[in-house]
């Protein structure tokens, strides 16, 4: 019930956002590891990412939306099979019914992860995915479509969201990526910015739609300050810099 959060069943869901998060933070550890010589360590962690990248597209990966979705697992498609007539651990049989069809900016994380830019065609075809989805607006990416008054849904837009897109788009080798990537990144700076020179202060989410507009909802006061805010602004900045002629206020 998206109005009633004690409804939620998060140990139900496979997740596209953490699957991503914990794919990165295996390829990191395996390459740090190797690096310092540790090889047992970046073995196991190298194993590990090619099994959670092999995963992540078996069960999350969606061919016709062209996107990655949420799983939810279903306590009665779980059996228990024998192998050398011992009983084995419980197999769950996966169900393509049960893929969250449900558009979120988490549905194109994994376009973050380089291993997952190998085929280009298919890149090509999230990219354009995203591009029809609803989610980009007047002043960035929506966290969903879905507007239940809660904060990581429509209309709020978050830094960290913005930033895995935009990476994960501009990897893409082509030109309209990297515009589309920019993009982006403009809307975003731009509505950080305006929402700084009216509130004299950064926010933790912003209203992607209309330019300069805080973000709202949740079960909260809206916090002001934020780590990542800033971060993405600046990371931003550093990687697309800001043409002089081009205005930086709301248009």
């Amino acid at each position: 019930d998206q109005k009633n959060l004690t409804t939620l069943h998060t140990t139900s869901i496979i997740p596209v956002d953490l699957n991503t998060y914990l794919l990165q933070m295996e390829l990191n550890i395996a390459f740090f590891a190797k690096n310092l010589g540790e090889n047992s360590i970046a073995k196991t962690f190298t194993q590990a990412s090619t099994a959670r990248h092999l995963a992540i597209d078996a069960i999350l990966w969606n061919n016709d939306m062209g996107q990655w979705l949420d799983y939810w697992l279903d306590q009665y498609k779980c059996e228990s099979i024998q192998i050398n007539h011992q009983l084995s651990e419980d197999v769950y049989f996966w169900d393509a019914t049960n893929q969250n069809k449900n558009i979120f900016a988490s549905n194109f994380f994994p376009l973050w992860i380089e291993a997952f830019h190998s085929d280009a065609g298919r890149v090509e075809k999230v990219i354009q995915k995203f591009q029809t989805s609803g989610l980009l607006r007047a002043a960035g990416i929506s966290t969903s479509l879905l507007n239940t008054g809660e904060q990581w849904d429509f209309p709020n837009g978050w830094a960290p969201a913005q930033h895995i897109i935009i990476e994960g788009i501009v990897k893409h080798s082509s030109k309209e990526g990297k515009s589309l990537a920019v993009d982006i990144a403009r809307r975003w700076i731009r509505t950080n910015y305006a929402a700084y020179k009216s509130t004299g202060q950064m926010h933790e989410k912003y209203d992607i739609e209309a330019c300069g507009k805080i973000g709202n909802g949740g079960e909260y006061t809206p916090q002001t300050g934020f780590g990542w805010s800033n971060g993405v602004v600046l990371a931003l900045l550093e990687k697309f810099g800001w043409p002089t002629k081009l205005p930086i206020d709301c248009r």
